[in-house]
């Protein structure tokens, strides 16, 4: 690899270092420079400004979880759609109570926001936005309904924004409550799985024990 390429990853890494250490109000360029053994100028040769460069550490920590929701169009019809929603939400209440306290303070931030939502606007097929998930759920819903593995509906969109939504108030949850929706469970069903399975199997009806 190229040294400046290196140099991107190296303070790619560092920014998201310091989010995690210090939030997004905690991550200067200085904090990020110093972290990652740079000049603070150095910072400006690879990303225009601050802003920018948060933007792409935030899409950076959000590649897999992004990776796994569009990965559902290659599992279409593929074991079961359960199984196939359970590993997801599974996946995603992982990244999301990794990524929650990045995220807060990215919305407490007006030109963060307004990064974010320019992004959107542009339609960048890389772009971080929270309707990417909602998006995706939804058109590997509707291919399943196509085949005829679960029964149609005129719109997926409000399933597949009730499955995002319930991994984000299972994660949220652990993060303020000592238990977390975990403890609310019947038994020792308090997992992530197991919470993603009584999910979607409330959501779809489908058998308890499949």
């Amino acid at each position: 690899m190229d040294a400046l390429p290196l140099m991107r990853e190296r303070i790619l890494d560092a920014a998201l270092a310091c989010m995690r250490e210090t939030g997004v109000r905690g991550a200067t360029t200085k904090a990020i420079a110093r972290h990652a053994g740079v000049a603070e100028g150095s910072i400006y040769n690879h990303f225009a400004n601050r802003s920018e460069l948060i933007v792409a550490a935030f899409r950076r920590a959000t590649q897999g979880v992004r990776e796994h929701a569009v990965g559902l169009r290659e599992r279409v019809g593929e074991e079961t759609v359960e199984a196939n929603l359970v590993r997801l939400m599974d996946e995603a209440i992982e990244f999301l109570g990794e990524i929650l306290p990045i995220a807060g303070s990215v919305m407490g931030d007006p030109s963060l926001r307004e990064w974010f939502s320019a992004q959107e606007s542009t339609g960048d097929g890389d772009a971080v936005t929270p309707l990417l998930g909602v998006v995706e759920i939804a058109r590997y819903l509707e291919a399943e309904a196509q085949r005829g593995r679960i029964p149609v509906r005129e719109s997926w969109v409000p399933a597949a924004a009730m499955l995002s939504g319930a991994c984000l108030q299972y994660a949220y949850a652990g993060h303020l409550s000592p238990s977390g929706i975990g403890g609310m469970l019947p038994g020792d069903a308090s997992s992530p799985r197991d919470y993603a399975r009584a999910v979607v199997g409330s959501l779809f009806e489908f058998p308890a024990s499949s």
